[in-house]
This record gives structure tokens, sequence and C-alpha cells, in this order.
């Protein structure tokens, strides 16, 4: 019996509960027409466009190398089982808590359609995990900011302009993410892992080099470390200060309870004579 005869028996079986996608494949199978492909096969490609651009970025900057896939890590990073990794995802958007991960960038986009409609302009996008209300003038279309190759390209960008202010680049990571001091550090810690991690998948997948980080590395390492001590050294130095104001504080109420003390004992002998 040919292909074409047993699609269509088996087309005829289907008609009472009619599936497109089994309809589909029947008539594929009838016609030779090639199938859809597995979900699986565009999600293996998303999740290796930003790792892409951010090796991309480092390649045509002086960012050093794993810095930037590693803040996306940091920044929409979920775990790959095909790969056993954490990648970061073209398609995440977070309005507050976790990051949410789509399968799509049109989902994604509408969800960010959906917030801002409600009013909600703090959201993220993207690789980078780009703040809509902060930089969201920088791209000409919500479609544009989650774009890869545009996405990347600003956060890069907005890394060396940091690099710039700071002449760190312990500094530009951290401020990246924010300005405050404990959520800098806490950043900081995420950072670190995801570096470790992105330098691994690098020499495991041998892909090409890019800048080395090794110095810049120990550089970042030692940076944080003479700014551990100096905050440190400016907690202890404000302990003193404030023991030493106690200290001098009680001394002076001391002496003034003495004083009123003395004169009191003083009228009393006055009196008494």
């Amino acid at each position: 019996m040919s292909s074409v005869s047993i699609a269509l028996r088996l087309f005829r079986r289907v008609l009472a509960r009619p599936s497109r996608v089994v309809v589909l494949g029947l008539l594929a199978l009838a016609v030779g027409l090639p199938q859809a492909p597995a979900e699986a096969e565009p999600l293996a490609s998303a999740s290796q466009l930003c790792l892409d651009q951010t090796m991309r970025q480092e390649r045509l900057t002086d960012i050093p190398a794993h810095v930037l896939t590693a803040i996306s890590m940091v920044e929409s990073g979920r775990w790959d089982g095909a790969r056993q990794a954490r990648v970061a995802w073209p398609w995440t958007v977070t309005n507050g808590g976790s990051g949410k991960f789509f399968p799509t960038k049109a989902e994604a986009i509408a969800h960010a359609r959906a917030l801002q409609a409600r009013g909600e302009w703090n959201i993220d996008v993207g690789c980078m995990q780009i703040n809509l209300h902060y930089h969201g003038d920088a791209f000409a279309t919500l479609e544009k900011a989650f774009e890869p190759k545009a996405n990347v390209a600003y956060a890069a960008e907005f890394l060396m302009n940091l690099h710039r202010e700071t002449g760190s680049w312990t500094q530009a990571v951290s401020r990246y993410h924010s300005r405050t001091p404990h959520l800098a550090e806490r950043y900081m810690g995420k950072f670190r892992i995801a570096w470790r991690e992105a330098e691994e998948f690098a020499v495991v997948a041998n892909l090409p080099p890019v800048t080395d980080i090794k110095a810049e590395a120990e550089a970042i390492a030692a940076a944080r470390e003479a700014e551990r001590a100096r905050l440190l050294a400016e907690q202890e130095a404000e302990r003193e200060a404030a023991r030493a104001y106690a200290e001098d504080w009680r001394a002076e109420k001391v002496r003034a309870w003495l004083a009123r003390r003395d004169a009191r004992a003083e009228g009393e002998g006055d009196n008494a004579s």
C-alpha cells in the first residue's frame, strides 16, 4: 500500500475531530512536504542569540573577555538543559521580582505592551535587561529594544561609559545594576559566579579567543578587596569617633555632676557655720 493511501485512510479517521498539527503532518507525509521543525530547534537557536552578541561586542570593544557575557547571564540567565549551562535568554521581561522567560519574541513584546497598558514603565527587557523607563529612548521601537544586537550594543556602550566615569571595570559592572552600595555589592557576587561560568563554557566549547581577562580578573579582585578594606577602615574610624564622643560626653556629664555636688556640699557647709 502506498504512503498516499495510508495517509488518506488516516486523514478520514481524524475528520471527526480534526487537529491542525495532525492534518498538516499527514498531508506532509502524503505529498512529501517538509514538516515543521521541532520546538527544541528554535529554542536552541534563541539561546545562542545573546551569547553571539555579547562575544561580538567583547571583540569589537575594550570590554574584557566574558564581562558582558557574565552580565547577560546575571540579567537574563536561565538553565539550558541541552548545554547543561546557564545562558542569557533574549525574550526575558522583568517588572519587579524575577524575570519571565517567553518562548518567542512576539510573546515577550506582547507582555511588555500589556504592562505598559497598565501604566507600568519600570520594565527590563532583552538579553541585557535594559530598563525602558531610564533607557527606552535609546530604541526607536519596543521591537528594537528586544533585538539582541541592538540590546547588547546599547548595554556595551552604557558599560563603557560607566568605565570612563569610574576608571574601574569593577565599579562599572556594579553600577550597571545600581549605584546603591549594598545592591552593587550583592550584584558583584552574582557577577563573579557568572564570569567563572562564562570562562569555563568558553574553554569547553573551544570558542574563539577574545581580550584576555586574567589580569583584569586579578585587578577586579584586588580592587574589590581594596574597596572592602577602605570601607572597613571607614567604619572602624566612625566607630572609634563615636566611642570617643561618647566617652567625652560621659566625662563632661561626670564633671558637671561633681561640680554640682561640690557646690551643694560647700553651700551646706556655709549654712552649718
